[in-house]
């Protein structure tokens, strides 16, 4: 059995992009037996998502566009142009943000400079997180960002339970150099071949197993 929360970088979250958020959670909680909650919007970069936990420091999450927002980021904009849901991206959790930048552009990723954020829950509790996020015109999405949680409680805390992973594993193509990279970036997810490039999430649920790609 694989370890994929624990360690210095230990997977956090896997989004699930939809074209309409009410829609895709709706969706989910359909095959799942577990509705999302709502999570928030995301100021500024034109996305909102709904949340669900899968265990210990590990959560699921519903992302779509923010109709509310006006300006709209790259992904919020490749998120609008689906027309079905898909599993997207995932991200991992550590302290080490300026190391991981420096070793993915080492390997030739372009990766930003830490990115502050905060949202505030419907308790009045403000989450605020750093993120390492990624844009590279090869991999794109299947290399992970990575967030740093700070002081704020992990949101696997507070989102329906129910859930739990029993698999998680990136798909490519070219298997053999994408997992090379997750090797020297410390990403501990299984990297399978296939066709065209993609995830695969197999998920425990009260209706039964319930796999997502």
């Amino acid at each position: 059995m694989i370890d994929y929360v624990s360690g210095e970088l230990g997977l956090d979250h896997m989004l699930w992009a939809v074209p309409d958020l009410d829609e895709g959670s709706a969706l989910f909680s359909a095959a799942t037996g577990v509705t999302p909650g709502k999570g928030g919007s995301h100021a500024g970069f034109g996305t909102r998502n709904t949340l669900a936990s899968l265990g210990d420091q590990l959560y699921f999450e519903v992302i779509s566009v923010d109709p509310a927002q006006e300006n709209f980021r790259e992904r919020a904009e490749r998120i609008g142009r689906l027309a079905a849901p898909e599993m997207h991206t995932f991200g991992i959790r550590g302290a080490g943000l300026e190391a991981y930048r420096d070793t993915a552009r080492a390997l030739g990723i372009d990766a930003s400079d830490p990115v502050y954020m905060t949202r505030m829950r419907d308790d009045g509790v403000k989450l605020q997180w750093r993120s390492i996020y990624v844009s590279d015109p090869v991999w794109g999405d299947m290399i992970p960002f990575l967030i740093d949680w700070m002081d704020s409680p992990h949101p696997c805390e507070v989102t329906p339970k129910g859930l739990t992973m029993l698999e998680f594993a990136a798909l490519h193509p070219r298997a053999d150099e994408l997992r090379e990279i997750y090797g020297k970036l410390g990403v501990r997810v299984p990297v399978r071949r296939a066709v065209t490039p993609g995830f695969l999430l197999r998920l425990d649920t009260p209706k039964g197993e319930v796999l997502l790609t």
